[in-house]
């Protein structure tokens, strides 16, 4: 290091902010253990590894903040697993970004919907990387991951993932709040692409105000609606606590075309029964359908003195006024927005695209008349970049009292 430009110590982390003068760097390592060198921000031919004299292969580089990649080299005696014949190797590389503290887990299911991998990383600025030996005849496999928060700040560093199965690409993307993708020889089509829609769904639930409260768990319900009568598909539950992770996922299948509506209903959980107070809970979850998504948001849950709500209903699909709503008293909002492919940031924030539809006039005791809808409601996490959106809702039939 030369010009005096200074590196920045962290526990086992160099951070450097100026580099004019900097030409190499040296440290002693144990020889007898695995260590893990980490180089954000630089591609890979921009520089070189060597440990105790020799040269390493500095590996497969993955993003760093949406322009630039960042890498991770494991020396010393680190060791990947050597798999069988009759097995393939899968990797994810997971990257955490600047947003340390706010990190999704993943995990990683058979066809059969057992859970063969799982974490949850940790640290600012670092890498997690999660080797494991799968059967690869006769096998399916799906990747989810999730989390609180989607990002869309392009001045800081975004976390990133890859994943590899057998030494090819899966998965790699630096922009989600949930994803989901199969991998694996002999998956099938999830749906009947010929006359089924596909409807997924996630919810990841971590942080209800009371840590102590062993098990609980949503309702949800599905519909396929069709001139004001509607048949359940699909119920169930999502639950919560105890050893259930905190991340949820189900895919469920309705007749193409069709109009369809999810309920998720809050549990009711007393915690205090001298003041009646019930546990309350802010998961992040989110609807699509067909590749376009109608929900995706922090709910705030049960209603407590009129903030939050005990229940939720999205509307999906191929809905007309007549089928969803009353046709004498309502109107069919219909709202369907494509986000560009490219942009400054891995996404775009909620605060740099907004909408609502509302009455033009209002007294100020009824102010909210002009926010019937708007667009923290139905997405108030961040947009994916090339993606579709939507919201469908019956509105009352007032014509032009009405604005988007």
């Amino acid at each position: 290091v030369q010009d005096n430009t200074l590196p920045v110590w962290e526990d086992n982390t160099i951070r450097y902010y100026w580099f004019p003068g900097l030409t190499d760097y040296e440290a002693c390592l144990p020889r007898d253990e695995c260590s893990r060198i980490t180089v954000g921000g630089f591609p890979a031919d921009m520089y070189e590894l060597s440990f105790d004299g020799k040269a390493v292969d500095i590996g497969r580089e993955f993003v760093f903040d949406g322009k630039n990649p960042v890498t991770s080299t494991e020396v010393g005696t680190c060791r990947k697993p050597i798999c069988k014949d009759t097995e393939a190797l899968l990797e994810i590389q997971y990257w955490s970004g600047y947003f340390g503290s706010h990190q999704h887990y993943f995990r990683v299911e058979d066809k059969e919907g057992n859970t063969v991998l799982h974490r949850e990383p940790e640290g600012l600025y670092s890498v997690n990387q999660t080797y494991a030996c799968l059967p690869k005849d006769d096998a399916c496999y799906t990747f989810l991951i999730g989390g609180r928060y989607a990002w869309g700040d392009p001045r800081f560093p975004p976390p990133s993932c890859s994943v590899f199965f057998d030494g090819k690409p899966v998965r790699r993307s630096d922009s989600w709040l949930f994803d989901s993708v199969q991998f694996g020889g002999s998956c099938k089509p999830r749906c009947n692409e010929d006359n089924e829609s596909l409807i997924e769904f996630f919810l990841h639930d971590r942080h209800g105000r009371y840590s102590d409260v062993e098990y609980y768990e949503y309702e949800w319900d599905l519909t396929v609606t069709n001139r004001n009568s509607s048949a359940t598909v699909s119920s169930g539950v999502v639950p919560q606590g105890a050893d259930n992770p905190p991340l949820a996922h189900k895919i469920m299948c309705v007749p193409k075309g069709s109009c369809s509506s999810f309920s998720i209903s809050a549990p009711n959980v007393i915690v205090n029964v001298t003041t009646n107070e019930a546990l309350f809970l802010y998961p992040v979850y989110s609807l699509a359908m067909d590749n376009v998504t109608y929900r995706k948001v922090e709910w705030y849950a049960p209603e407590d003195n009129g903030f939050g709500s005990d229940n939720q209903t999205t509307n999906m699909g191929s809905c007309t006024v007549g089928g969803l709503c009353d046709e004498q008293t309502q109107d069919l909002f219909d709202l369907e927005l494509r986000t560009p492919a490219k942009y400054e940031g891995a996404s775009i924030d909620t605060y740099k695209m907004g909408w609502n539809f509302g009455f033009n006039e209002y007294d100020d005791r009824d102010w909210r008349k002009q926010f019937l809808l708007r667009d923290g409601d139905y997405n108030d996490r961040a947009y994916d970049l090339d993606s579709t959106y939507g919201v469908i809702e019956c509105v009352p039939k007032d014509g032009c009292d009405l604005s988007f």
